[in-house]
């Protein structure tokens, strides 16, 4: 199954049509992805490919009796209070030069979880603690820790590499499915072009063919 885009999101205006909605779980960093490759939690493959950022709910495919959505998984971040818009100031300005995915709120910053962060925002005089949360409405920076290390020899993390991977099984995927599809639908034409069928004793073509002698030779006159 390809998902090629998002036709709404079951959480801003849930739909009551008699499907079963199956979700699909995300990472945060998979977000904002342009191809990868998933499984549903009913066991369906499905090809990633919608071109926008994937928020919680969103619908990605259906069949006549399933709805796949998106369902974003929580995970451990770092709150950060913030008393005044110096501070904000200056702790965006510090989470900045560390090249992190944050979302900024009115008296606090939350960034994904990671043991050096913590520490470091302890050392500038701020007062982190650890809660459990979804990634809604994050500024996601690619580069941020969490997606892996530097390969040596190239300029690419673990984590970039993993999802050129992601990427390259989506396409062959995708390019499968079209041939998939384009390959059906040749017979489907193929098959009705040559359909078969009795008018007034005579049996007649689609393709306006017919035959006198119950099928052995077809005619046109």
């Amino acid at each position: 199954m390809i998902a090629t885009g998002i036709s709404g999101n079951i959480i801003e205006r849930p739909i009551s049509d008699g499907k079963l909605n199956v979700p699909v779980n995300f990472e945060w960093f998979e977000a904002s992805k342009k191809r990868m490759r998933k499984v549903a939690e009913d066991g369906t493959e499905i090809g990633v490919m919608v071109g926008q950022t994937i928020q919680d709910g969103d619908i990605l495919a259906e069949t006549d009796d399933k709805r796949y959505y998106a369902r974003m998984k929580t995970a451990q971040l770092i709150e950060i209070p913030v008393h005044s818009m110096k501070e904000m100031g200056r702790l965006c300005f510090e989470l900045g030069n560390r090249h992190l995915s944050l979302k900024v709120e009115e008296s606090r910053v939350l960034v994904p979880y990671d043991h050096p962060t913590m520490e470091y925002t302890k050392k500038i005089g701020f007062e982190p603690h650890i809660i459990e949360g979804g990634f809604d409405g994050f500024l996601i920076v690619k580069a941020h820790a969490g997606s892996g290390t530097i390969v040596p020899g190239t300029n690419k993390t673990t984590g970039d590499l993993e999802e050129e991977a992601q990427e390259r099984e989506a396409d062959a995927d995708f390019t499968h499915h079209h041939h998939e599809t384009a390959h059906n639908q040749h017979n489907h034409e193929h098959t009705h072009e040559h359909e078969i069928y009795e008018l007034n004793g005579v049996l007649r073509r689609a393709d306006g063919m017919h035959s006198h002698d119950g099928g052995h030779t077809w005619h046109t006159h």
